[in-house]
C-alpha cells in the first residue's frame, strides 16, 4: 500500500523514490494526475541530476484532452515496496504520477486538506 495526503492546493500527493540505472536515488513528492496517461513526469533538472537514459520522444494525453510531445527517459521507482521500471516524461516544472503507474491499483482520496491518499494493489483487495 502507498500512502499520501491532500495538500493545501487540494492536490493528492505521495512520496516515492526514483532510481537511475547507476543506482542513484532521489525522493520525490509527485501529485497524482488521473488525466495524465503516462507513468511519471519529472522536472528536467531531476532527470539530469539522476542521469536518466534518454529513450526518445513520446506523446501523452493531458488532463484537458490535448496531446503533447515529451522527451521520454528510462528509470525505476520503488512502488508498493518493489522496484518497478517506468517511462519518465520530462517537464519544465511538474512532478506527476499518471495512470500508467496506477494501473491495477485502487486509488482512494479523502477530499479535504490533510485527507488521506491510499493506493492499494487490486490483487490485495
Amino acid at each position: 500500500m502507498i500512502l499520501g495526503s491532500v495538500n493545501t492546493n487540494r492536490e493528492a500527493v505521495i512520496q516515492i523514490a526514483v532510481l537511475s540505472d547507476s543506482k542513484q536515488v532521489k525522493s520525490v513528492r509527485p501529485v497524482i494526475d488521473t488525466g495524465y496517461t503516462g507513468d511519471l513526469m519529472l522536472p528536467r533538472t531531476t532527470i539530469n541530476e539522476l542521469g536518466l537514459t534518454f529513450r526518445g520522444i513520446q506523446d501523452a494525453i493531458l488532463g484537458d484532452g490535448s496531446l503533447k510531445l515529451f522527451e521520454m527517459y528510462a528509470g525505476s521507482v520503488i512502488w508498493d515496496g518493489k522496484i518497478r521500471r517506468v517511462e519518465v516524461n520530462a517537464s519544465e516544472t511538474e512532478t506527476l504520477v499518471g495512470m500508467g503507474l496506477l494501473e491495477e491499483y485502487k486509488l482512494e482520496i479523502e477530499g479535504r486538506y490533510g485527507g488521506m491518499v491510499r493506493i492499494t494493489a487490486l490483487s490485495q483487495l
